[in-house]
């Protein structure tokens, strides 16, 4: 299968064709569908009535990421080194406040600490189905469990701020499930590994690529944006870092590219750098490099 590639497409108009075939699902900011790349290499190769949908397109309609094939699809009228993508109202960085989980409602912050600190069950997710390395990580990152699913804690500077929960069995479970579950704040909360003195980050897209670019690089801080993008908020928290080195690792370098033109805005005294990558995410990476280590540990 052919991988990735920035193209430019009417997609307000491939939208509405695929709603009229019945296949678009409506997101809270994005509409999901069918990736054009991917169904011509299915319909070429594979299953003629290929339906998987992978294709985030924003509802501006300016924007849009497989995330089975890595593919880009731009507006007609947009260019990869000015398409950005704002995702939320832009913040005053001076005045920047942190906002975290409070304490109303039933997902508020106390409610971590009643989570379980050991499952024999969430404790097999973790070391079987994404890193064996996580059996000695899980307790040093504070990670607990709830009904089995493991749940991350978010700090900013040391103090405990929100808490993510992963559905351990999204994989195997209906569509229609979700694959994180995260409470409801203003903003999206970055994860952030805080190690010695924060200045050298790695700019990720999820809580296990964290984890993963932790191990790749234990000299630097990781920082999760929890997505393709990253936000004026985001920015702004990073910024209380004064950071001085910043790594980009996403699952693809377009990606890395785009981030790294809306950090500049706004932290433009850093050394910032993208790491290239083909569609392999720093989890991936890692797997592959564990692998292929422990196949040459078997003939030394």
């Amino acid at each position: 299968m052919s991988k990735g590639g920035v193209f430019q497409i009417d997609l307000e108009k491939y939208v509405n064709e695929m709603r009229r075939q019945g296949l678009v699902k409506e997101k809270r900011t994005d509409y999901v569908t069918l990736c054009p790349q991917c169904y011509e290499e299915h319909r070429k190769h594979g299953e003629p009535n290929y339906r998987n949908l992978k294709l985030y397109i924003d509802k501006d309609l300016q924007y849009s990421h497989c995330f089975r094939c890595g593919a880009v699809y731009l507006s007609d009228d947009q260019s990869i080194n000015t398409s950005i993508k704002r995702i939320e109202e832009k913040i005053d960085m001076n005045n920047w406040v942190p906002v975290k989980l409070g304490e109303e409602g039933y997902w508020k912050l106390s409610k971590f600490y009643t989570f379980d600190e050991f499952d024999e069950e969430g404790i097999y997710y973790l070391t079987h189905k994404r890193l064996y390395i996580y059996n000695k990580l899980y307790k040093l990152l504070g990670i607990r469990f709830h009904n089995h699913n493991p749940v991350t804690p978010f700090y900013i500077h040391g103090e405990l701020v929100f808490y993510q929960i992963r559905n351990k069995d999204y994989e195997s479970s209906d569509k229609d499930s979700i694959k994180y579950f995260t409470p409801p704040v203003k903003h999206k909360i970055p994860y952030i590994i805080e190690t010695g003195d924060n200045t050298k980050f790695t700019i990720v897209e999820g809580v296990y690529d964290a984890i993963a670019a932790k191990v790749l690089y234990p000299d630097r801080t990781p920082f999760a944006v929890l997505g393709s993008d990253i936000t004026d908020y985001q920015i702004a928290m990073l910024r209380t870092y004064c950071p001085e080195d910043i790594l980009i690792y996403m699952d693809k370098t377009e990606i890395s590219r785009r981030i790294k033109d809306r950090i500049i805005e706004y932290i433009n005294y850093a050394d910032i750098n993208i790491n290239p990558s083909d569609g392999t995410d720093p989890e991936e990476f890692l797997k592959h490099k564990l692998v292929m280590q422990a196949e040459e540990s078997e003939y030394d």
